[in-house]
């Protein structure tokens, strides 16, 4: 299988990055700023909110607002049905979420050793701004990073997958989506992408129906297998 991947994308946040972690320290912020008592309670208020309104805008019951909008937006509101006191919040969080997501210790030396024989690519619902200071902070190695933003959607919907199937012109039988979160495989493998799960710190983790093509504890058994791909080794 190996032999015939001619290129690899990635999931960024969460697959590439320590999203967990990062949210945890930014809602411990917040918490401190709005006089809320748990930024476990806000953090989960905060996500619920996020994660639903990209859903509506994923399938169409909402128009399109930037990641980094709907971010600094969800954080308001649960603020506000938590009962905390309102503070200018926006342009300080959200600078701090594009500062302080680390990469995981695997990706700078995976990413940096995949592109020697394969186009390596991120395909992400963040921001196309926010992913460059990514790269450039964490030392991420890709040839080109998507941002659905282009296509004005969020993954799962199609869109963001026909775009970076388009963009890249590659047939995606012959590309590997590696994601740490299983519901963005399942939608790549329905647009024909081999897929490979990275577990993850926290992660969701696959169900007993996922089939991925590869399951994985980190980049490094990715780039060890890539590789014996890539001289012949099977």
């Amino acid at each position: 299988m190996f032999d015939r991947i001619d290129a690899v994308l990635f999931d960024v946040i969460g697959t590439l990055v320590d999203e967990r972690e990062t949210w945890t320290r930014a809602s411990e912020r917040v918490v401190a700023q709005t006089g809320l008592s748990s930024a476990a309670v806000f953090r989960r208020r905060w996500v619920k909110i996020l994660d639903a309104r990209m859903s509506a805008i994923a399938t169409g019951q909402a128009p399109w607002v930037a990641h980094s909008q709907l971010i600094a937006e969800s954080a308001r509101d649960a603020v506000s049905s938590l009962g905390g006191t309102e503070s200018d919040l926006h342009t300080a969080l959200i600078a701090s979420l594009d500062r302080d997501y680390p990469a995981w210790p695997d990706v700078p030396e995976a990413t940096a050793a995949l592109r020697r024989h394969r186009l390596v690519a991120g395909l992400s619902n963040g921001d196309v701004d926010s992913l460059a200071r990514l790269a450039n902070t964490n030392g991420i190695s890709w040839d080109i990073v998507l941002s659905t933003g282009a296509v004005r959607t969020y993954k799962p919907a199609p869109a963001a997958y026909d775009y970076a199937i388009r963009s890249l012109q590659i047939d995606p039988t012959r590309a590997l989506f590696v994601a740490s979160h299983p519901w963005d495989l399942r939608a790549a493998a329905q647009h024909g992408f081999l897929t490979a799960y990275i577990a993850r710190p926290g992660a969701e983790q696959p169900t007993e129906d996922d089939h991925f093509d590869m399951s994985l504890d980190g980049l490094e058994a990715l780039t060890r297998r890539m590789a014996s791909g890539a001289s012949g080794g099977g």
